[in-house]
Order: structure tokens, then C-alpha cells, then sequence
């Protein structure tokens, strides 16, 4: 499911060769390759990705005109994720509930995970940004519906920001270390402490 709007295009090989069963699941292997070697490497190239997808490096420019098309579809399923992880953590049931310390609690665990698994493609792809528009349209995207949610479930477009800017700053290698775990809980209580007093005024 497309969570961003027009993005049916984004990552993809501007083609008129209309998309069979057998095409998108290429390219989905596609896709998880580039993924995956990120996750390994911080880097790939189409050969590396074309051979661990099982194919040819022909075949990787049949569906992406450019390596950065293809980080950008494979940066897309990292930011859904994170979408996902903060649609379904910070919910309007558990705001009204009074469980605001568990709910940043655990948003900031999860979101820590999504930081400390794929950390090399956020950083891969965040250094191509400034070059590739497709790429910066998709974390502009992004940006807005983690902004709306947060909005509607806070009730204040203001707070949303400095909410979404202040988790953002998580993605540092210091506070997703294993043994960084009092960092993380001073993170949660700072965040609380901020949508509290947002939520008070």
C-alpha cells in the first residue's frame, strides 16, 4: 500500500513497459537486494545488486535509470516502516488513556531499532539528497504524513513539528548502542516531558 502521495512512480525507471506479476517481483528482489547490501556495505553497485537479486546488471537498468532511482525505491520501504511504527505507536487511544510515558517509551525503542538496523541506507540516502530529486521529494513526503498524524493525534500542527524534529535527532550512533540505554530513557523523558507540557497549554 502507497502511504505517499504520487509515489507510484518514485524509484523507478521512467519506461512505458507496463508492469506484469513476473516484472514486479524482479523488481521487488531488486529492490530488497539494494536494500540489503546497504545494510551491509553502505554502498552497492548494479552488479552486486543484479547478482544477489539473481539476475543481470542489464536487467537493474531495465527497471531503475540510475543507481539513485534505486536507492530511492529501496529508501521508500524504510521510511513506510517507520510511517507504520509511528502510526501504530502514538495513537489517539493511548494519548486519551494517560499512557503517555509508555506510548514515547516505546515509540523511541522502536524507532531506535528501525535507526540502528538500517543506518547505513538513512545515511546513503540522506547524503544524495541535495542531488536527486525523486529522493527528495519521497523524504518531503515522508516528513508530511508523519506531520499529519501527529498533528491529528496531538491536536497542535506546532507541537507536531518540534515533535517529529526532536525524534529525528535519535539517529545518532551514540543513543542507538546497545549499552546506550540510559541515553534512550533520557531521550523518552525529554520527549514526554515535551509533549506534556505541548498537550498542557
Amino acid at each position: 500500500m502507497k502511504l505517499f502521495r504520487d509515489a507510484d512512480h518514485l524509484g523507478e525507471a521512467r519506461t512505458s513497459t507496463a508492469r506484469t506479476a513476473r516484472s514486479r517481483r524482479t523488481r521487488a528482489a531488486l529492490v530488497a537486494a539494494v536494500r540489503d547490501e546497504l545494510r551491509s556495505t553502505g554502498a552497492f553497485t548494479a552488479e552486486t545488486v543484479a547478482d544477489r537479486a539473481d539476475c543481470s546488471p542489464a536487467t537493474f537498468y531495465g527497471h531503475f535509470a540510475t543507481k539513485d532511482d534505486a536507492l530511492t525505491a529501496a529508501f521508500e520501504f524504510v521510511l513506510i516502516e517507520m510511517f507504520e511504527m509511528l502510526r501504530d505507536t502514538i495513537t489517539e487511544d493511548r494519548i486519551d488513556a494517560g499512557d503517555l510515558d509508555a506510548t514515547v517509551r516505546d515509540f523511541v525503542e522502536r524507532q531506535a531499532d528501525i535507526f540502528r538496523t538500517e543506518s547505513l541506507v538513512f545515511r546513503t540516502a540522506l547524503s544524495r539528497l541535495p542531488a536527486h530529486k525523486a529522493l527528495r521529494h519521497l523524504y518531503r513526503e515522508a516528513e508530511r504524513v508523519s506531520l499529519e498524524h501527529l498533528a491529528f493525534v496531538l491536536g497542535d500542527k506546532a507541537l507536531a513539528e518540534r515533535v517529529l524534529v526532536v525524534s529525528q535527532g535519535l539517529n545518532n550512533p551514540r543513543a542507538l548502542r546497545t549499552d546506550a540505554q540510559h541515553v534512550r530513557n533520557e531521550f523518552a523523558r525529554s520527549l514526554t516531558d515535551m509533549i506534556h507540557r505541548g498537550l498542557s497549554t
